[in-house]
């Protein structure tokens, strides 16, 4: 196994871009070009860790970068993500923006996609820890892919802000089989793309794109921004692993307790807001709820999550702000989060 994955090294980062420029021909797209590269390395950084931190694998061997054309159809960028394996592929994309205004009138700062041959992905998933899938189910399939996307994404954010880039909105994660009819959505004036493979045990497994404003908004010296923390407790393991790289995704720092109890403790570290499954052992979320109450810390709102239906009266405990019906939408999440943070 290779050395242990180490933080983003921005001194050697620069000089790999100076190194490297000249082999993409980067000088010639100016200092916008090169800012680009640096981004194109940040998510190299950013699939590395996420594997290595999810199974300690490490890649064959250096991804290969390319810079390649766009082909574009009214302001779309057309995919055949079957020309990337030559099988049958799966591919998920996430859009950013500088705000929500921005999604809703597709202002798109930065665009990543990520291709996943078919046949691999439910070991590809198992790989990052995650429960196996159907590989017959299209469903199964795109909702996997889905999840490795919010995964590179949410990790991709942490990295641009060593950057000094500002945390830019991100859209929920859309999926296909093979091709999006309609094609799918970059900034406008994109010409270029930046591609990377990546390969397990020599074989070619996962390939990245992003495709990026020659600028993006980034933080004076005086402006700093301080992620708000979510506290998540859920006796229901697959559930975290489902909401906390969505979580992470849209910068929030993300806290997990397996009970109550185990949430108690977790307070001492100041969450800005809190998402509680109801039915717990050892500590349900009637009895942490009274504890929290009852005690002088911190008492950050509360989100509720549950299988029950007949809860109009639960809001009216004091913190509780909202509930959510398991299971229920991402979108519907982090629009209930947003509301109450």
């Amino acid at each position: 196994m290779e050395e242990e994955i180490k933080p983003l090294d921005l001194r050697k980062l620069k000089e790999i871009v100076q190194q490297e420029s000249t082999r993409l021909n980067l000088r010639s797209y100016s200092v916008e070009g090169e800012s680009a590269f640096t981004l194109a390395l940040a998510l190299t950084a950013a699939v590395k860790k996420i594997f290595f931190e999810k199974s300690g694998t490490t890649f064959s061997r250096e991804p290969k970068l390319e810079k390649k054309p766009v082909t574009q159809f009214v302001h779309r960028m057309r995919v055949d993500a079957m020309e990337k394996f030559n099988a049958t592929t799966v591919f998920s994309v996430v859009e950013f923006t500088a705000n929500e205004a921005g999604l809703d009138k597709a202002k798109y700062l930065l665009t990543l996609v990520i291709y996943l041959e078919q046949k691999f992905l439910p070991e590809f998933l198992r790989l990052l820890q995650y429960p196996y899938i159907d590989s017959d189910s299209d469903l199964e399939l795109k909702d996997g892919c889905g999840t490795v996307i919010n995964l590179i994404a949410g990790q991709y954010k942490r990295e641009m802000a060593q950057l000094g880039y500002k945390d830019l909105t991100m859209s929920p994660f859309e999926s296909y089989i093979n091709t999006a009819a309609d094609g799918i959505g970059i900034p406008k004036g994109a010409t270029e793309k930046y591609e990377l493979s990546f390969e397990i045990e020599g074989t070619p497994r996962l390939v990245v794109e992003m495709m990026t404003m020659a600028t993006l908004p980034k933080w004076s010296s005086q402006e700093k921004t301080v992620a708000k923390k979510i506290l998540v407790i859920d006796d229901d393991p697959g559930l975290i692993k489902t909401v906390e790289p969505l979580l992470k995704s849209h910068g929030y720092e993300v806290l997990s307790a397996h009970d109550g109890v185990e949430g108690i403790a977790r307070l001492k570290e100041k969450p800005d807001l809190i998402i509680l499954d109801m039915q717990m052992p050892h500590m349900d979320g009637y009895e942490f709820i009274l504890a929290m109450n009852n005690s002088t810390g911190t008492k950050p709102p509360v989100i509720v999550l549950t299988v029950r239906e007949d809860l109009n009266e639960i809001v009216k405990i004091e913190n509780i702000k909202e509930y959510l019906i398991k299971p229920f939408q991402p979108d519907s999440l982090l629009k209930t989060i947003q509301r109450n943070i």
